[in-house]
């Protein structure tokens, strides 16, 4: 008499780690109970150029090529105003739509807060570019995944370092929230 064998499939890929943020002062967001301490990149178009060397940094810091095309941040005229420029780059939301709405739990918040991709579980299906508010995911075309900014591991972002008019800056998430109500305002 022979007895079944239950196949378990061998694993390969680690999933993304489940990790809830430890922060050593955080405050609160407005019209949240969350309270979070990390930084957020903004942009003030007031002082933007358009001359996209924050997107060149970018591209250059996780492709190696100057080549604006593979920047994981937007910089482009305004349709409203000339030699008006506006940006979309990733905010690292509190709570981030591209992570709720992941089939294969590919996307994960780190220790720091940073919304990251796993590219060993992102199989390129696209729902956290259609989730995101703003369409931040893109599609890598070589690896047939979807990537993001990932703050530059934590480090000063590239595009915030290469920004020579101050157009880009780093805040605190409550401080944000105020000069973008500021910005808004004018």
């Amino acid at each position: 008499m022979t007895t079944a064998h239950k196949y378990t499939p061998p694993v390969f890929l680690v999933p993304a780690p489940k990790i809830q943020k430890q922060l050593a002062e955080p405050i609160k967001v407005p019209g949240t109970d969350e309270k979070v301490s990390d930084l957020v990149i903004i942009h003030d178009p007031s002082k933007c150029t358009g001359c996209n060397q924050c997107m060149i940094g970018c591209a250059y810091k996780h492709y190696r090529t100057f080549d604006r095309r593979f920047a994981l941040l937007y910089v482009n005229e305004s349709p409203n105003k000339n030699g008006f420029y506006v940006n979309a780059n990733c905010q690292h939301c509190v709570f981030p739509m591209c992570l709720a709405s992941c089939p294969k739990e590919a996307i994960y918040k780190d220790e720091k807060g940073i919304v990251r991709i796993s590219p060993m579980l992102c199989v390129g299906c696209g729902t956290c570019n259609q989730a995101c508010p703003i369409g931040i995911p893109r599609l890598d075309d070589e690896r047939k995944i979807y990537v993001k900014c990932d703050f530059c591991d934590g480090e000063y972002p590239m595009c915030f370092q290469m920004c020579s008019t101050g157009a880009l800056k780093l805040l605190p998430r409550k401080e944000a929230f105020e000069l973008v109500k500021k910005l808004r305002s004018v």
